[in-house]
């Protein structure tokens, strides 16, 4: 009869849940980021915040992804999805809109760093040919972000488009009401949730709005990433958080400018 000794073998320590998954933390082993050997790495499309790259844990939105931005009328989302659409071309990537809503503003976007002659804009007749162009776009596999600005009742299926994008290394950003957001959420890699806190003001002066991003699902990280972002109205990123310049006319080198006495400042108002 067989026996055996269990005081001869050294089990390792058990740790409690939270501090392991901390310690993976520290080592970079996150699902699905960690390459295979051999593999490619393609950078992921930038968000155009650096807080918001950071809280994604992926360096940006990631591509192959249908991204939802969860957020009611006024926080941010349409805001969020120029600044990507900027900072990808910027990067030398290629962007579509695809506009069902009809709210894309040319003259905002491009305030924004949009270069509109290198943005192309569809705009379907409803919900279900938006989503087949999405498709043939994904397809095509020339873009690296698709943004979907959608609305209507109605509640399609995303299945089709969720399962091109990853054969397309592009990342699709969906704009939506309530509806169309439950829809694809069923599908979506990533669900970013947008929560207005506060506006920005300078003087009597409406500029933007400060907005709580939160990362509720990620299929390639962990989720519960949180970001806080500065969203300005039609200036993007580039108005610097004391404001100076919006006192300051434009001029010449060699021309001499008196500063005004009082510079505005940047009022941060509850929500």
């Amino acid at each position: 009869m067989c026996s055996i000794r269990l005081t001869d073998v050294t089990l390792p320590a058990v740790q409690p849940l939270p501090e392991v998954l901390d310690a993976l933390r520290e080592r970079g082993l996150r699902r699905g980021v960690t390459p295979l050997p051999g593999e490619v790495v393609v950078p992921a499309v930038p968000t155009g915040h650096a807080a918001l790259d950071e809280a994604l844990a992926t360096g940006g939105w990631p591509r192959g992804a249908l991204a939802v931005l969860d957020a009611a009328p006024g926080h941010g989302a349409t805001s969020l999805a120029l600044d990507s659409a900027a900072a990808s071309q910027a990067a030398g990537g290629l962007v579509a809109w695809i506009d069902l809503a009809g709210t894309f503003d040319p003259a905002c976007a491009a305030r924004r760093g949009v270069r509109l002659e290198w943005l192309l804009i569809v705009r379907p007749a409803d919900v279900t040919e938006a989503l087949e162009l999405a498709a043939w776009l994904a397809r095509s596999r020339l873009l690296d972000l698709l943004v979907l600005d959608l609305d209507g009742p109605s509640a399609p299926r995303f299945e089709r488009l969720a399962a091109l994008l990853p054969r397309s290394d592009a990342t699709a950003l969906l704009i939506a009401p309530p509806a169309l957001r439950q829809a694809a959420g069923r599908v979506a890699g990533v669900r970013l949730r947008l929560e207005r806190r506060a506006w920005l003001a300078v003087g009597r002066d409406l500029v933007g709005l400060r907005t709580a991003a939160s990362v509720a699902r990620h299929r390639w990280a962990m989720a519960g990433g949180h970001a806080e972002l500065d969203l300005y109205f039609g200036e993007g990123r580039r108005i610097d958080p004391l404001l100076p310049a919006l006192a300051i006319p434009e001029r010449r080198s060699d021309e001499h400018l008196e500063l005004p006495a009082e510079q505005p400042a940047l009022v941060v108002l509850s929500a």
